[in-house]
């Protein structure tokens, strides 16, 4: 104990002879001035309702305290000329109302994880009390969603608005200053969900303006509806999101085109080549299980009986292996199996395009590159996992299959000889024809499609995997940089090549979003973005000149190879269901049809998720580099954004005047996170 002491304390004594920047941290921020600047406020609560960390619009102009501070993350414009965001921690501010949203189940109260997903007579209880003086002089107004699909029949207060929007029920209310708002509502639920709640505060309206008011806010009327307080209030909440990523700037839609087209091509090739091969798939099935019955005929004997014959069956098991026409039926099975199962590779192809283009839509280009290697390996992972549960269905229900074929098969047989198997194969055919269409094998049949579906879902999977992949190479210049980054001033007042060239401090730095984007540790993520950049760009070149002739190539190979002895274990089954081998081999090679870039994924950093407030970093899995991760923020904004939607509609819905002035006070919008 006292060595390890020791250590540490000789650990301690370097950094602080090395001026102390192995431990540095930043100095702490005044957000006096930002808040006392602030137009609008926004924030996203934790699973207690607690705001976990706020995003300020300032005003613009000179002397404006938001432009102090160095987490500025981007700009927006308002009517007061060009308002800074910045982002600060939870305990700068104070919300000025209270909120609370309880649930009830068929009566009793329950928590939210009980809730969700639930069927029943759902009740939903908002109550929001003032919090601080502020309230005195504001209102609240509350909306949230509920899906038609879910419930249609959605009841609430009198007080409440309840109307439909679309494919959702949106339920609206206002309080009133220094009172509070307490209302619930319910509906008879199937699957139950909702959206998040979200809580606008607004200054209120009363017959003596607020100073700095407009003084024309009493009259509502008056008021243009792009004018007012929720308008207001709205449009920054729309336009959050792109001061923290480059979503805004309308630089990505050659980006979004290119994707689009690929898209387009996949959705295409899913069609055709999956129609293609399931057509070869039955064909090739019905080749086997003729093949099957075909070998079992040969070697009936005396009276057929109206079951399978198993001496007979025992015969064919013997012709599964070597040179024989039933071993090669089975090696094709197999081919056509897995051709029908890696063409819907294709579908997770179009799947991983339609995600992509959403996200540079929604969020621009921000992290992408980190967020698709990460998600490439998780969906890595569960194609090869699914794809070997997948075999291992396909196996059991093969077994069972056979023999169910076989039965009926030999009934038909027997029927048609007269019960002698002298002469049988004279009526090989005609018995599997009348066996084909069997009401018989529906059953059976079921359990085979549905392993089949296993394998195709898994392929999905796999194939969403390799199009990510592919798309982080094909398109990273354009996701490390991007049109915007391209013209940047590398520091010299000249524009840089940043498709070509290394990444600057500074385009490195533009994802930071508080002052320790200064501190030692953003200059280490700075450093760090810098070597993943240029080394992503050196791997990605030579994959960009290879398809550069070829810019509408598939994304995905949709071939996959098994071994002979993979194959065995489920395309028959015979050994095994006739007591001759061991039901267990079919698992130890479960999932040795996976391509290889399915089976060899790598876990990334998926696991790692270190932004937390107000300290942006940490220690990253399995060694002393600092991980930052935008996730979090950006999906904060992105709920901000949707609720500043929902906020619109519903304020149009409640068409109060005490929404729809105008007024210089700080106005807040927070989303609280439900079930």
């Amino acid at each position: 104990m006292r060595c390890g002491t020791a250590l540490v304390s000789c650990a301690l004594c370097v950094a602080s002879i090395l001026g102390g920047a192995w431990m540095s941290r930043p100095t702490p921020v005044d957000y006096g001035p930002v808040l006392a600047t602030a137009s609008d406020m926004y924030a996203v609560t934790d699973a207690e309702g607690e705001p976990v960390r706020w995003y300020v619009v300032g005003k613009g102009g000179a002397g404006n305290g938001a432009s102090a501070d160095s987490g500025n993350s981007g700009s927006t414009d308002t009517d007061s000329g060009t308002s800074k965001v910045s982002r600060i921690p939870a305990s700068a501010a104070t919300l000025p109302w209270k909120v609370s949203v309880t649930y009830s189940l068929d009566g009793p109260n329950v928590e939210a994880n009980e809730v969700a997903g639930a069927s029943g007579l759902i009740g939903v209880y908002i109550d929001i009390k003032p919090q601080t003086k502020e309230a005195n002089r504001t209102i609240p107004v509350v909306a949230f969603t509920v899906p038609t699909q879910v419930a249609d029949d959605v009841s609430a207060d009198n007080s409440i608005t309840v109307t439909m929007q679309g494919s959702n029920t949106v339920v609206a209310a206002a309080g009133k200053a220094a009172t509070g708002l307490e209302f619930s509502c319910y509906m008879n639920a199937k699957d139950f969900s909702m959206s998040s709640v979200a809580l606008a505060v607004l200054p209120s309206n009363s017959s003596s303006p607020a100073v700095g008011a407009n003084p024309d806010a009493a009259n509502a009327a008056a008021q243009p509806a792009a004018d007012t307080d929720v308008a207001q209030l709205t449009a920054s909440a729309a336009t959050l999101v792109d001061a923290l990523t480059d979503a805004g700037s309308g630089e990505q839609q050659q980006l979004i085109e290119q994707l689009q087209t690929l898209r387009d091509n996949e959705r295409a090739l899913n069609k055709s080549v999956v129609a293609e091969r399931e057509t070869a798939h039955k064909r090739t099935f019905e080749d086997y299980m003729a093949a099957y019955v075909g070998s079992y005929t040969t070697h009936l004997s005396g009276s057929i009986g109206t079951s399978t014959q198993l001496p007979a069956l025992m015969g064919t098991a013997g012709e599964l292996s070597g040179d024989t026409p039933l071993a090669q039926a089975v090696l094709d099975l197999a081919n056509a199996v897995n051709n029908v199962s890696a063409a819907h590779q294709h579908a997770g192809a179009v799947d991983a395009l339609d995600e992509v283009i959403r996200r540079i839509q929604q969020q621009g280009t921000t992290g992408l590159v980190d967020d698709l290697t990460a998600e490439a390996s998780e969906e890595a992972t569960r194609g090869s996992k699914q794809y070997a549960d997948g075999q291992s269905q396909l196996s059991a229900a093969m077994i069972p299959y056979s023999m169910k074929y076989t039965d009926v098969y030999t009934a038909n047989l027997s029927a048609l000889t007269g019960g002698t198997s002298s002469g049988a194969t004279a009526y090989e055919s005609q018995a599997i024809a009348e066996t084909n269409g069997s009401d018989e094998l529906a059953d059976a049949q079921s359990k085979v499609d549905a392993a089949m579906s296993t394998l195709a879902t898994a392929s999905e999977h796999t194939g969403k995997a390799t199009a990510l992949r592919q798309i982080v190479l094909r398109f990273s210049d354009q996701f490390e940089g991007g049109a915007s980054s391209a013209s940047d001033s590398d520091g010299d007042g000249s524009s840089g090549d940043v498709s070509s060239g290394p990444v600057t401090e500074a385009q490195a730095l533009t994802s930071l979003v508080d002052s320790q984007s200064q501190s030692f540790y953003g200059k280490t993520r700075a450093t760090q973005a810098k070597r993943k950049a240029d080394a992503a760009r050196k791997q990605a070149k030579a994959v960009q000149q290879q398809q550069s002739q070829h810019s509408k190539a598939s994304l995905v190979d949709d071939t996959m190879s098994m071994s002979a002895g993979d194959v065995m274990n489920y395309a028959g089954g015979l050994t095994s269901a006739i007591g001759g081998g061991d039901k267990s081999d079919s698992s130890k090679s479960a999932g040795s049809g996976m391509n290889d870039s399915a089976k060899s994924s790598d876990t990334g950093d998926s696991g790692n998720n270190l932004d937390t407030a107000p300290v942006l970093f940490g220690f990253g899995t399995g060694g002393t580099l600092l991980e930052h991760d935008m996730n979090a923020l950006i999906n904060e904004t992105v709920k901000i954004s949707d609720a500043g939607t929902l906020l619109a509609q519903a304020v149009a819905q409640l068409d109060s005047p005490n929404t729809q002035q105008k007024t210089a006070e700080t106005r807040y919008l927070i989303v609280i996170s439900t079930v």
